[in-house]
Order: structure tokens, then sequence, then C-alpha cells
């Protein structure tokens, strides 16, 4: 069996797409992936009842995560052995353009951050969804998952091509420290990381499911308190919402780490919640 390494950026780079700029530019080698998180079998009827022509579901458990352990996040980074099997089954070689959607822009970020992480560079998030290539009068298809070719080669793949953090230097964090919590009002009300600012993900989308224009986005973040050059740590419920928000900070020329255990792993540990109810850095 061979194996392919493949080169990605240590940075972010170009990640959003648009439906009518993927239709000018036909690509054969070409992978949508339909980026879920609900219940497998209800996700995978939705996905089952249409889907951008010859895309792959993308159930993030399976796809995007390993099986959370008793003191991670829910949603963990998964092994990149799983991670490479996976894009193996799909017919990935190196030089494929990898395109993620969801019925959030939210749920195909987290997709994009994974594989970008493990160092795949040609890996898009396609604004607006499967609702903006219907719009833009791309092919769609119904049933199940294309057959699509199972290569012989395997992606040598290999973690920290995006910067992340993880929990032990969280709770290091320093006095002044920008740290953003990515949930939604409630969830940061009901209990967060002592220091952490609250921006909802949700604001960085419209309810049609396109993305705010950058200018928009540009000024979310100036209201958090955050201009291009700063240096941020961004977290959620799992690393979902949050991998959004990285990307639109890195867009605006914020430099972010994802905290992928984020709340459900900090939440496990009796001490961090005794900090979190008095809003003590350690």
């Amino acid at each position: 069996m061979t194996h392919v390494s493949v080169r990605g950026g240590h940075a972010f780079e170009p990640a959003f797409v648009q439906a009518e700029d993927l239709l000018a530019r036909p690509n054969d080698d070409r992978l949508f992936v339909d980026v879920r998180l609900g219940d497998p079998e209800i996700e995978y009827r939705a996905y089952r009842d249409g889907h951008i022509f010859g895309a792959v579901h993308g159930q993030i458990r399976d796809a995007f995560a390993a099986e959370p352990t008793p003191a991670s996040g829910n949603l963990p980074l998964p092994g990149l052995g799983q991670l490479a099997d996976t894009l193996r089954n799909w017919g990935v070689g190196r030089d494929t353009e990898i395109v993620v959607y969801g019925p959030t822009p939210a749920l195909a970020a987290r997709g994009w951050w994974v594989l970008r992480w493990a160092g795949l560079a040609r890996v898009f998030l396609l604004d607006g969804g499967l609702k903006a290539w219907i719009a833009a009068g791309g092919a769609l298809a119904r049933g199940d998952e294309p057959h699509r070719r199972r290569l012989p080669e395997v992606l040598s793949l290999a973690g920290g091509h995006l910067p992340q953090i993880e929990v032990d230097e969280v709770e290091r964090l320093p006095d002044g420290a920008v740290l953003v919590d990515a949930r939604d009002e409630a969830s940061y009300l009901a209990g967060h990381i002592p220091g952490a600012r609250h921006l909802a993900a949700s604001e960085f989308w419209t309810p049609s499911g396109r993305l705010r224009p950058a200018g928009e986005r540009a000024r979310l973040l100036a209201q958090a308190g955050l201009e291009p050059g700063d240096e941020a740590v961004v977290y959620c419920g799992g690393g979902v919402l949050s991998a959004l928000v990285a990307m639109a900070m890195a867009d605006a020329g914020i430099r972010p780490r994802l905290y992928v255990g984020s709340w459900s792993e900090w939440n496990k540990d009796p001490e961090r919640m005794r900090r979190s109810a008095v809003g003590e850095r350690a």
C-alpha cells in the first residue's frame, strides 16, 4: 500500500467559496462533503432527500471526531489514521479539491478545520450551503452515497497545520488574554471559562445560511474588542461553532487558536468548574 504525503500551510488560508465560482470552473477531482451532526439516522435521511450531486455524507462523529473519553470534550479530534481511512474511502487524493457544506456554516466549518489541521490545503467552505448551490443552478441528487473509487494509496496526514490549544494551557492563560466563547448567550450565562467574553457564532450568518459580508464580520469582532493582529483563543461546546468563529477571525487578520475540547471538556473537572463559578483564573 502506497502512502502519499500531503502538504498544508501552518496558517489559515482563503477558506470561503461561492457556488457561482465553483460552477464556473468545473473540476473532475472535486469532492463535496455534506457535513452533519444530529441524530445519525435522521441526518442520513435528510442527506438522501437531497444533496449536491456527487456529495458524500460526512457525519461529524464518524468523520471529523473521535469517540469521547471520560475526560475529553464531546467531539475530540479524530485520529489521523481514522481520518486517512475516511478520505481514502471517499476517493480523496493529494490533489483533490474538497468543498464542505452543511445545514449551517458552523457544521461545515468543523469539517474544514479538521481537514486543514491535518494538512490538506485544498479545502473550502461553500457559502450558503445547499440553498446557495440550488439558487446558482447546481446539480442535485437524491438517494444513497455515490460509489467512489477507493484509492490504493493512503494519505499521510499530520496534525498541527492549524493552531489549537489544550485544556492545561487554557487553564494557565494570563489575565488579559483574549478568550472567546462562541456559544449562544444562554449557554454562556449558565457557565463559562473564567475571563471569556461572549461572541455568538450564529451572528456570523444570515437566516438564509449565507455568511455575513466580511465587513460585517469584522465589525462583530471589533465589538467584542478584537482587532487585526490580535491573538485569541476561541471555544464553544464541542469545537463546532468555534471553528467558524476561528475562520472569521483569521479572515479579519486575527490569529486564533481553537480549543477543540471546549466547554464539554472544561466542565468535566470539579476544580475547573469551581473556578468558573467564582470567575477565578488558575
